[in-house]
């Protein structure tokens, strides 16, 4: 040991400040590297480790900087063969060993003139070793500074805490959490309690996960993350009618806060509209006599042509019955369309007056008439309707929602002008949710571990609502009906930013805030209920700085803009000033790994995945795709996956040639 520890040896503590400790360095350990056994051991620099030796405690410390200044105790006489220049060490302290294991946190101070070592081999592995005894590790990588320190973490530090992924687009993001989960469903895919009792849903914005189709052109035929068994995926579009449909209950489609998000409603007028439509079963009793329904409507119009209120115009009376054909669809009666233009005709109204009247001003009937209730209500009642053809849930729900408006402007019970927004985005709103939703009561609707959510070919409003309705709809689901954490829930979001911006203008503050509110929720109390997120996002910056904070896991690569910087520096509580500085400078497929599954933050080079497994975010080489033929290139432009790509991995980690 005499020779290990002159070997080592690296210095000795001159002062102590708080945690900050400096350590002066022997002037014979100034080089790169020393000799030991005929082998080359690294010495100490900025980012290192170092061991302090105070009587039987060995304290761990971090390298945050290093300073040299002049040697006044040297002889000014004797110039030649003495170093005028002293090395000094700024460091950290960050933990201690004890009982064979490193454990992280100051128990105590060193003194001055302990004694400093350079760490061994057995160590610097006690270090790395981020997997306890009772946990399983999978891989994620290599040190960046020490590609020989292989770096694993525990399946249950890792997948039971929440977990942030945060990098500048092309800087390895992606290619992180395929690598994460495509090693978690190597290990434990085969096993039938784990499909069994985990589910994994990932909400993938640019369609990155979905497996590539050889018939696109990609030999590369793939299951990113996991193989079909373990996977089910819904390539969700606003653009077609028919494909994939994403399986809600009739519970989730019939709840209040379904409909409040899909249609934006404001907080005191529309919500309680809403509210008084789905809590009251007046229309279910009407819709169960197609007569009596009928009844109802011929009613409807009978008073709203009697009405004195001038806010009921010729107009709305045709809204309704067109709101009515609209909601039967094709079922919709030829006699309905033949009444719209009837009444289009001969159902006029004096704004002057305040009255409806029929047929022409010279010989006109006025609502006072006998025969007023025969030339209205009398033609809706004989219409041959069959409500029943009307389908449950959305579209139900959108039809019940529309007698409701009609009758309470008609009525005055309500303000038209608090309403109508909330009529339009009906209109628009419902059209594309029946494109990605379907009403499925079926317990089976989601087997497969892991389910894809591909929102690429959705439009703009319903990428902000299938997330949050899908989030929400698992979340209250595994609340009310696992009380006893049987099962683990774990929400995979890429591209976090487009669901959980701070800052948005084309919504409502309103909405906003129940966005944030209920993933806030999520990140704080869903831990107790065996639910928990996993983010990832190019701005975290962008992201609410609650949620951010109440990440128990970090991997960050490169982060250029100061503002998602300063993010970061403020809501990880385990990164030193060397770590913060590095993020800009971290190269591709390079990520800072700090949190609970670390005892230290480290800088690691995430392996290499197969390529048939990696994710769908390559960059594309301009150079070699202007190269091609022209039939070849516009071949590539067509498909999804086929432009032809550099040897460089996805995001950056570097693979053979395809």
């Amino acid at each position: 040991m005499v020779d290990l520890d002159d070997v080592f040896r690296v210095g000795r503590v001159v002062s102590v400040e708080g945690r900050q400790v400096h350590v002066a360095v022997d002037k014979l350990k100034n080089g790169s590297h020393l000799l030991f056994r005929g082998g080359i051991v690294r010495n100490v620099a900025v980012g290192g480790y170092l061991k302090i030796i105070k009587g039987f405690s060995e304290l761990i410390a971090k390298v945050d900087g290093e300073v040299i200044e002049q040697d006044r105790s040297a002889s000014p006489i004797y110039k030649r063969g003495v170093d005028p220049m002293n090395r000094r060490l700024q460091v950290s302290l960050i933990g201690y060993i004890e009982g064979g294991r490193f454990e992280r946190g100051v128990r105590e101070m060193p003194l001055l003139d302990n004694e400093c070592f350079i760490l061994t081999e057995v160590e610097f592995g006690l270090l790395h070793a981020f997997v306890e005894d009772s946990d399983t590790p999978i891989e994620l990588g290599v040190l960046a500074m020490e590609p020989t320190q292989r770096v694993s973490v525990g399946v249950d530090a890792i997948f039971a805490s929440h977990v942030g992924i945060f990098g500048n687009t092309g800087s390895g993001k992606s290619y992180t959490l395929a690598k994460l989960y495509h090693e978690l469903f190597d290990r434990y895919g085969a096993i039938d309690s784990f499909r069994q009792k985990s589910q994994f849903v990932l909400i993938d914005f640019n369609g990155e996960y979905l497996n590539r189709d050889p018939s696109d052109g990609d030999s590369r035929s793939t299951a990113v993350l996991t193989g079909d068994a373990n996977k089910r995926e819904y390539a969700l579009s606003t653009r077609r009618d028919s494909g994939p449909r994403l399986p809600l209950p009739s519970s989730a489609v019939s709840d209040l806060e379904f409909w409040t998000v899909l249609l934006d409603a404001t907080e005191k007028t529309q919500a309680p509209f809403l509210a008084r439509v789905l809590n009251s079963d007046y229309w279910d009793r009407r819709l169960a006599d197609p007569n009596d329904l009928l009844t109802v409507l011929g009613d409807m119009v009978l008073r709203a042509t009697k009405s004195s209120d001038k806010s009921v115009d010729r107009q709305t009376l045709l809204n309704l019955l067109a709101e009515v054909q609209t909601c039967l669809g094709s079922t919709a009666p030829r006699e309905l369309t033949d009444l719209i233009d009837d009444f289009q005709t001969n159902l006029h109204y004096n704004a002057t007056m305040g009255k409806f009247f029929w047929g022409e001003w010279s010989r006109y009937v006025d609502p006072d008439h006998s025969t007023w209730e025969s030339l209205t209500k009398d033609k809706v009642v004989a219409l041959p309707i069959d409500f029943s053809t009307i389908e449950p849930g959305v579209d139900l729900i959108r039809f019940k929602i529309v007698l409701q408006y009609y009758n309470d402007i008609i009525s005055g019970f309500s303000n038209r002008e608090h309403l109508s927004p909330l009529l339009k985005r009906l209109e628009t709103r419902v059209p594309d949710i029946k494109k990605l939703i379907t009403v499925v009561d079926d317990d089976q609707a989601y087997d497969e571990p892991l389910i894809v959510v591909s929102l690429r070919d959705v439009n703009l409003s319903m990428r902000k609502v299938i997330p949050m309705l899908l989030c929400k709809h698992l979340y209250d689901q595994k609340k009310e009906n696992d009380p006893t954490n049987a099962r683990y829930l774990n929400l995979i979001i890429d591209e976090a930013h487009n669901i959980l911006s701070l800052e948005s203008s084309r919504e409502s503050e309103a909405w906003r805030d129940y966005r944030l509110e209920t993933f806030e929720e999520i990140v704080k109390e869903g831990r107790k209920f065996g639910v928990f997120l996993t983010l990832a996002s190019q701005r975290p910056h962008d992201i609410s700085p609650t949620i951010i904070s109440q990440l128990h896991n970090y991997f960050l690569h490169r982060l250029v803009n100061n503002l998602d910087v300063q993010a970061i520096e403020k809501a990880v509580a385990y990164l030193d000033r060397v770590s913060f500085e590095q993020l800009p400078i971290l190269p591709r497929g390079v990520c800072v790994v700090a949190g609970v599954s670390a005892q230290v933050p480290v800088i690691v080079r995430i392996s290499p995945l197969a390529p048939e497994t990696e994710p769908n975010s390559r960059t594309m080489s301009v150079a070699a795709g202007w190269l091609q033929p022209l039939e070849v290139a516009s071949q590539s432009i067509i498909g999804a996956q086929t432009f032809t790509t550099s040897p460089v991995g996805a995001e950056g980690v570097e693979m053979p040639e395809p």
